[in-house]
């Protein structure tokens, strides 16, 4: 199914976007109209998983087509060790540097950190714009800060009209760097776009929404004090009282970026582009909104938080709706046999098996906790299992679950009946991973 030319090859990451969310994968409001019709003219996996659910290792794993595991990076920066990064330095491939020496023009239209400028002709750089803004930027303040009081920092919020994370472009903007660059572009181009408009605190959205039932109070009752103080904080910079705001705030973040991104599908097709790109959008992790007691936080390797929705146009391929198991890993290589590249020693597989119709892809899902020590999960079709090991939250400070889950997704979608017995099938079958 390789085509006789390079494609461009498009991968666009909506952070946190997940497919309960979208009124393709099910969600009873309209948040995604572009994103529909591009999946109309596109393959849609209904089973994708995050190899974590945590960004940094999310993203490594699929720019190296390994899991967190093989490719070095488990944790979340800050709270990677130096041999995770040792090992990542060792990889032998890395997508974006495989295309570029495979004669792309290599795009990163988002603000890159540390290792993830490697490979990339170009990439947009962190511009905090003011002092204050570079100087919440620096890892430990922002650590510093998080930690505080929730009244400090509101106060502090209010004084320097700022909040303690990086500073990050809108998705409009990110947009219009992706088009002028395609525009420069004399070659098949590889562009990385990682749009956060999706992630909390939803910058640049708003809410007409002035309460609901579900407020601070209501929710935080029960939390331990770090926890109780961290989702104060996520209250705090979006700037409302309830959840039912909060979901409002990410609805209408969604729909900011399902346009941009229509105005991106548009401009591809204005150009006569559309029919030689493949085009990915997919997501790094999903989140929780009071899923399993945890908000704002993905701990724990539930779906809510490592379902993640993948939507794949490629040229010549007539769509259709993909419900085998699939994971992120499995993007470089269906980018390299799409385009007739030799094959890589990855643990990622080329999805175009599954669109020509073969059966039994993929029996399970190993997906990594970045935000604890050591948490594991493997999924099937019908069931998952969980095991953890010094499982407190980097960053909530919750424990999220038990030491060993198990669930039967068949009757217990939501993952709320854990039915864990010692010398259950699945544990024996999968130990390996979990070891």
């Amino acid at each position: 199914m390789a085509i006789s030319k390079k494609p461009n090859i498009i991968i666009l990451i909506s952070d946190a976007l997940r497919p309960r969310d979208l009124s393709l994968y099910g969600y009873n409001k309209e948040t995604d109209n572009n994103i529909k019709k591009i999946a109309s003219e596109s393959v849609v996996f209904c089973k994708n998983f995050a190899a974590s659910n945590a960004s940094d290792p999310s993203i490594n794993s699929i720019f190296t087509g390994k899991y967190p595991a093989n490719n070095g990076i488990i944790h979340q920066h800050p709270n990677m060790k130096d041999e995770e990064i040792e090992k990542l330095k060792k990889n032998k491939f890395w997508l974006p540097l495989y295309l570029q020496k495979k004669g792309y023009f290599t795009i990163s239209a988002t603000p890159l950190h540390m290792w993830f400028k490697k490979g990339f002709d170009y990439y947009m750089d962190r511009d905090p714009k003011t002092k204050t803004k570079k100087f919440l930027n620096i890892q430990f303040v922002n650590k510093i800060l998080l930690k505080l009081p929730s009244w400090v920092y509101s106060l502090g919020k209010k004084v320097i009209k700022a909040r303690a994370s990086p500073y990050f472009y809108s998705c409009k903007e990110v947009v219009d760097l992706a088009v002028s660059k395609i525009e420069e572009s004399k070659k098949p181009f590889f562009l990385f776009m990682h749009l956060v408009d999706t992630h909390c605190p939803y910058p640049g959205s708003n809410h007409n929404l002035m309460h609901g039932e579900k407020t601070i109070d209501k929710i935080t009752s029960g939390m331990n004090n770090f926890q109780k103080e961290y989702v104060k904080k996520r209250f705090r910079d979006m700037s409302v009282n309830c959840l039912e705001e909060v979901i409002e705030r990410r609805d209408n973040a969604i729909r900011e970026v399902d346009r941009q991104i229509g105005r991106l599908y548009s401009f591809l097709k204005d150009k006569n582009l559309w029919k030689d790109t493949i085009f990915i959008i997919m997501s790094d992790h999903g989140d929780n909104f009071g899923e399993h007691d945890a908000y704002f936080c993905r701990g724990g390797l539930y779906d809510s938080s490592v379902h993640v929705p993948l939507i794949i146009h490629l040229p010549g391929v007539k769509s259709g709706i993909i419900k085998e198991i699939t994971q992120s890993i499995d993007i470089a290589p269906t980018i390299l046999d799409f385009s007739g590249f030799k094959k890589e020693q990855l643990d990622g597989k080329s999805l175009l098996g599954l669109v020509k119709g073969k059966k039994g892809f993929r029996k399970y899902a190993i997906i990594s906790d970045g935000f604890c020590e050591k948490r594991i999960a493997v999924r099937t079709q019908s069931q998952k299992i969980i095991f953890s090991d010094k499982s407190r939250c980097y960053i909530c400070g919750a424990t999220h679950g038990a030491e060993k889950e198990l669930y039967n997704l068949e009757k217990d979608s939501d993952e709320k009946n854990n039915i864990y017995k010692e010398n259950n099938n699945l544990e024996k079958r999968y130990k390996k991973f979990i070891d």
